[in-house]
């Protein structure tokens, strides 16, 4: 890594962001017509304990088991609505004692102009400073004993960089997510310093760009779902914003994540645990079989 990514980096050492963002404005095409009638958010779960939760729910434990105390939901105009009578009827019901200390806010994308676009919308949220980023249909679980965001947070705690969690991944599915070219860090076993980022790449891609030193031959580092961002992605997005900036029509997060990583050091960290889809009816049935309670 170059001196004058040095900076930076030092900058955040020691410091946990406290903050997270979590985009939901997608039109969730996929879980038509069920999600035009309840945002895909508040479809229902049953969780390991046996209790029906909303997705929402189990994110947002997620995020305050790491750590986080300060949520901003990311919704399309109107929406965050239902959300707002979901969490007043929880308050209600004495339920989920567990998020009673965490802040929600909410900020409004008002054009479906993409993930990277969603997440630009919560930048007054973010007050400048490192900010937790999670998919809004995606929920994690874990044996080990820090849970899978807080197994990110504590990797950029530790090293003050952009830190995005990553599974070993099998070549046959690297095309359905960001993948990365890494070196692991001497003395940080499971932790590697990111030196390109790729959307969703092809094979040939993968093979002549994205090897990383160590994996077995057709094994790579893709995103898990979880990022630790710097203040300075949110720039990276104006930038993108301002100049119309778009790839298939969209303002892509993993884009503006591959210009951040050509500005400042960047880590992936390999996350111990398992993530879990919920955006399409066969995605959403899989992670319920993965959550159902075992005798």
């Amino acid at each position: 890594m170059s001196m004058s990514h040095e900076a930076p980096a030092r900058r955040w050492i020691g410091y946990r962001p406290r903050r997270a963002i979590v985009p939901l404005a997608g039109r969730a095409s996929r879980l038509w017509p069920a999600s035009l009638a309840v945002p895909k958010a508040l479809f229902p779960l049953i969780d390991q304990h046996g209790v029906a939760r909303p997705v929402i729910s189990l994110i947002l434990a997620e995020l305050q088991k790491a750590g986080i105390t300060e949520v901003c939901l990311v919704t399309g105009p109107g929406d965050d609505a239902a959300y707002l009578r979901y969490f007043e009827a929880l308050g209600r019901s004495g339920m989920d004692d567990d998020l009673r200390d965490l802040r929600v806010d909410f900020a409004t994308q008002l054009e479906p102009l993409g993930f990277g676009h969603a997440v630009w919308c919560g930048r007054n949220f973010a007050l400048e400073e490192p900010v937790l980023v999670v998919l809004g249909d995606h929920v994690y679980t874990t044996d080990a004993p820090v849970n899978c965001a807080g197994q990110v947070l504590d990797t950029f705690a530790r090293h003050g960089m952009a830190t995005s969690g990553v599974a070993l991944t099998p070549e046959g599915e690297i095309g359905g997510f960001g993948t990365v070219a890494a070196t692991e860090l001497v003395g940080h076993q499971g932790t590697y310093a990111v030196s390109a980022i790729v959307e969703k790449p092809d094979v040939e891609i993968a093979r002549s760009r994205l090897r990383v030193p160590g994996l077995a031959s057709g094994t790579y580092l893709s995103w898990f779902g979880i990022h630790a961002m710097t203040p300075r992605l949110f720039g990276i997005l104006e930038d993108d914003y301002r100049l119309g900036r778009k790839e298939r029509g969209e303002i892509q997060l993993t884009s503006a994540q591959a210009r951040l990583c050509g500005e400042e050091p960047y880590l992936a960290t390999i996350v111990s645990g398992a993530r879990h889809d919920t955006g399409d009816p066969m995605a959403w049935l899989a992670t319920q079989d993965a959550l159902r309670p075992r005798s």
